[in-house]
């Protein structure tokens, strides 16, 4: 077959790091073979290469959006192929996530986990990744309207002032944010009670919902969570540390055949 003859000789290409000619085969394969879906994976890939290392604001989106194009035309190729449909989707999102163009990010890997050819780790990286996201958004406003004073007095997660007219909405924003990163991060620990940094993030999200405390009580009952799931996050790191450390030793020790 003239196109996967060209796919061969462009990923040769592509993986010594000859990526405009890589690019060229890929392009001549889609041309010969327009529903060719591996052509076209492989056409995205050299483009976010591209991606990746142009300097130019304006260069740098017209190809990011020529990515997309071609990653969304593989995707609509990929039929039942589950390994194709994860490819095209997870560079779908980090295309998107490069962009900081966050609503499609998320938007992205919602579908990944939703699709039926995902699994539970996939599931799971993706939910994770979005709870990542809604947390990173809280900690840029609550960072924002930190009081500094307080800050250098070594209280950083004291109350964020939001309260006047003019921070109204992002402070509505941020307890929205910190809501959906809580969401995804328990659907994280339902499909894998023991992911570590998973745990951490949850953390690290009770102290957002902290920081936007100003009941006293309330406040203080969440700096004690924080400090609890951090605590136990930290237990189950060193128990698996140990139980790897026991593996590897025992591996070492075993006779060679």
């Amino acid at each position: 077959m003239i196109a996967k003859d060209k796919v061969n000789q462009g990923a040769i290409a592509y993986n010594q790091s000859r990526n405009r000619e890589a690019q060229e085969f890929f392009i001549s394969a889609t041309e010969t073979e327009p529903n060719y879906t591996t052509a076209w994976l492989y056409l995205g890939a050299t483009l976010y290469k591209d991606y990746q290392k142009e300097i130019d604001e304006a260069k740098k989106k017209e190809i990011a959006k020529h990515a997309l194009d071609v990653y969304k035309k593989a995707l609509s190729l990929a039929g039942e192929n589950c390994i194709n449909i994860d490819n095209a989707q997870s560079y779908i999102a980090a295309i998107y996530q490069d962009m900081n163009n966050n609503d499609e990010y998320i938007k992205a890997m919602e579908e990944r986990a939703a699709h039926k050819c995902a699994k539970n780790e996939a599931k799971s990286q993706s939910y994770f990744s979005i709870a990542t996201k809604y947390w990173q958004l809280s900690y840029d406003q609550t960072t924002r309207y930190q009081d500094k004073a307080l800050f250098l007095k070594g209280d950083s997660f004291h109350y964020r002032n939001m309260d006047y007219p003019d921070a109204l909405s992002d402070k509505q924003r941020t307890l929205e944010n910190i809501a959906k990163g809580f969401t995804y991060i328990e659907k994280t620990l339902e499909i894998d009670p023991e992911n570590v940094e998973a745990m951490f993030y949850k953390g690290m999200l009770i102290r957002e919902q902290e920081k936007m405390t100003k009941d006293a009580s309330k406040h203080k009952e969440l700096d004690q969570a924080a400090v609890k799931i951090a605590a136990d996050a930290n237990d189950l790191q060193k128990k698996k540390q140990a139980i790897a450390a026991e593996k590897k030793a025992q591996e070492q020790a075993a006779p060679k055949s």
